[in-house]
């Protein structure tokens, strides 16, 4: 047989498409790549960073909402109350007048009841509420017998508020949360009221602060004339 015969070694004539991609084309598609993949992290971090912020403005929310409404409970069994005074740590505290025994959920024994406002002392320039059954100015004081309420406290957005019943007159107002002379309209009931502030993050995140503002009626105590 005088046919020709191609070798089964022999490398056959390319087919349309087996040529393979280019450099050129490569770097085309890892660029194209590059992009994608960069906006898809720039959302995906955008995303997180809204996550973290909502979780701590829903947290001092909460906070600030239970620190009130204890202090609801408290000035609402009131009998009378002091104007908010300096006390010896840098805050102010405010002493509600209470009877032993009218108000079992506030108090049994004591004759009144504090909340102040103590610097933290981790130097962050924030403030802790705390809770303290009695009346002396310097044993509210954060310390044993005091019940931290809330803390991460600061200045609301105008700056600490002043209060003209607070006598003498202190050097600054960081820390009140009580910005004017309890109320007492003829014919009503003598009111607190309070603003305070809360935010996790003061420094890098000012905007996520929660203020709650309120006034609140002493319901045990007589009517104003």
């Amino acid at each position: 047989m005088h046919g020709s015969m191609i070798g089964a070694g022999s490398p056959g004539p390319l087919r349309p498409g087996e040529g393979g991609y280019g450099l050129l084309e490569l770097l085309v598609v890892l660029a194209i790549l590059g992009v994608v993949l960069a906006g898809l992290t720039t959302a995906f971090t955008a995303a997180l960073r809204a996550e973290a912020s909502a979780k701590r403005r829903a947290t001092a929310q909460e906070n600030a909402r239970i620190a009130l409404n204890r202090m609801r409970t408290d000035i609402h069994c009131a009998s009378a109350v002091q104007g908010p005074q300096e006390n010896p740590y840098g805050g102010f505290t405010l002493t509600l007048t209470q009877s032993p025994g009218m108000c079992p959920a506030v108090t049994t024994t004591s004759s009144g009841v504090q909340w102040c406002t103590i610097p933290a002392p981790d130097g962050s320039g924030t403030w802790r509420l705390y809770r303290f059954l009695g009346t002396v100015l310097a044993q509210c004081d954060g310390g044993p017998g005091s019940t931290l309420a809330v803390e991460h406290i600061v200045a609301p957005r105008s700056g600490w508020p002043s209060n003209s019943a607070t006598a003498p007159v202190p050097a600054d107002w960081e820390g009140n949360l009580w910005p004017t002379a309890p109320s007492c309209p003829a014919g009503y009931l003598p009111a607190v009221s309070i603003r305070v502030n809360i935010n996790l993050r003061p420094v890098d995140r000012p905007s996520e602060g929660y203020e709650l503002v309120d006034a609140i009626t002493l319901r045990n105590a007589p009517r104003c004339t």
